[in-house]
């Protein structure tokens, strides 16, 4: 059986272009207890707003000190609402993203090997190599326990099945075949936990690479995690299938800002934690809110309705899944915006105080309004810019002293967790240029203005 060939030892480059390295499973002493001590939930979102209060403090004294010359230039209420849009709102909502990223530091897992039986459900329509690959690479799962794997096939036309079921006996994999006819990978995920007969499920896509340890990884954080726990999100880590420097650039940035949402939204329960290349679920939980709703593949409203039980959605960042998409500069705030719909429609039909958790709640309202609020920053800042290039440089100066900083200290941060975690996994990525590069692609400057471009798009109809 073939797999794709090593790159070298233990070098991953995010593009399609190079073929995974060569993968091994994460050690032991890497889940053991730290001696840190653990801050609760509503502790660190206590932080989070306090020093995001704190930073408000200083941008408004900040603001009363250049408001007199803004004002000279374009009167006193359209100053007051620059500074809110350009400076106050953005920074505040920054610096608490910034300390939410930098407290995320989950108890470590009290069972290294868990044994609990698992189905992995794979859902996939004419994709009969990508199908093999992921077989392959679940082959290599270090996992103790009970594993078998369902296939859901969504109508292929192809030799899809009849390649699964030739891997899965070369491998000695415990395979079982369904097949949903009703187009949409919706159905067929739907269909997969109807079928799953295990009380825990990962949901993989076809074509998504598992790391060996990425399901022991999983379901020993759900184990660890409170009773109330419905799924744990997997670490997406994406190739491009674009290729070419420019595009693993973009792929890096991409993969960036994921990782950042998903632990901030992890660390708060918030809808965006939900990885839909590859989460675990407890089965009895996704059967009690009727599964997977329409055109829901990113799993937001899934998770809103978990989160709207009072259940508890958790990220695993060390639970790696390798997927390859087209990723684009814009990719990520195609993303954001998509699920800022999901989660105003969410919170059209059942409010925000569905939500159990202040914290949650506030990260949703976050994210409900977040692409708004970048299209009033983009407006402001090219106010900004054309008023610096008219003599009047208050305003963009202030930004760059106050909130830019901030969103080069996230990028930082979250730099730093990735690196943790490739650490972990035996991986390295390379540095220079392109690196640095990808990382100045996911900071605010860049990012609002391709968010609020994507919530024109979507308004007017041009893009889903």
């Amino acid at each position: 059986m073939r797999t794709e060939p090593a790159t070298g030892p233990g070098e991953f480059r995010p593009s399609a272009a190079f073929p995974l390295p060569r993968l091994r499973p994460v050690a032991d002493f890497v889940a053991l207890p730290s001696t840190r001590r653990y801050i609760t939930i509503q502790g660190k979102f206590g932080l989070a707003l306090l020093g995001a209060g704190l930073w408000l403090v200083v941008a408004t004294i900040g603001s009363i000190a250049i408001a007199p010359a803004l004002a000279a230039a374009v009167t006193w209420p359209i100053a007051v609402a620059l500074l809110l849009a350009v400076v106050a709102v953005p920074g505040f909502f920054l610096t608490f993203s910034l300390l939410g990223v930098a407290l995320d530091h989950p108890p470590a897992p009290s069972v290294a090997h868990p044994t609990i039986p698992v189905t992995v459900v794979i859902t996939a329509r004419n994709q009969p190599r990508s199908v093999v690959s992921t077989l392959a690479y679940l082959r290599a799962q270090d996992y103790d326990g009970t594993m078998s794997v369902l296939l859901v096939d969504n109508g292929s036309t192809d030799a899809t099945i009849d390649e699964a079921r030739r891997a899965a006996a070369k491998l000695a994999l415990d395979l079982r075949i369904v097949v949903e006819r009703r187009s949409g990978v919706v159905h067929a995920r739907n269909t997969g936990f109807a079928c799953a007969d295990t009380p825990l499920a990962v949901l993989v896509d076809a074509g998504t690479v598992l790391h060996p340890s990425a399901v022991r990884l999983l379901v020993a954080r759900m184990l660890r995690s409170p009773s109330d726990t419905a799924a744990v999100s997997a670490h997406a880590m994406v190739r491009n299938e674009r290729h070419g420097d420019l595009q693993e650039v973009e792929a890096h940035s991409y993969s960036l800002a994921v990782h950042a949402s998903q632990r901030l939204h992890g660390l708060f329960q918030a809808p965006l934690v939900a990885e839909g290349s590859c989460s675990l679920y407890r089965t009895d939980a996704v059967r009690a809110v009727h599964g997977w709703a329409r055109d829901d593949l990113d799993g937001v409203m899934l998770t809103w309705r978990f989160l709207e039980q009072g259940w508890r959605v958790f990220h695993e960042p060390l639970a790696v899944a390798f997927t390859t998409e087209p990723i684009t500069l814009g990719s990520w705030a195609a993303r954001r915006v998509r699920a800022a719909q999901s989660i105003r429609e969410a919170t059209r039909e059942k409010g925000l105080g569905s939500l159990r958790f202040r914290f949650n709640r506030f990260v949703a309202m976050l994210d409900a309004g977040g692409p708004m609020l970048d299209v009033t920053f983009t407006l402001g800042l090219a106010l900004a810019l054309l008023l610096a290039a008219f003599g009047t440089p208050a305003l963009l100066g202030l930004y760059a002293l106050l909130v830019l900083p901030v969103s080069v200290a996230t990028t930082f941060v979250v730099r730093r967790a990735s690196r943790g975690v490739m650490d972990d996994l035996g991986l390295t990525t390379p540095g220079g240029p392109r690196a640095w590069m990808g990382a100045a692609l996911s900071l605010h400057p860049v990012q609002a203005p391709l968010a609020a471009w994507n919530l024109v798009l979507a308004v007017t109809g041009r893009r889903v």
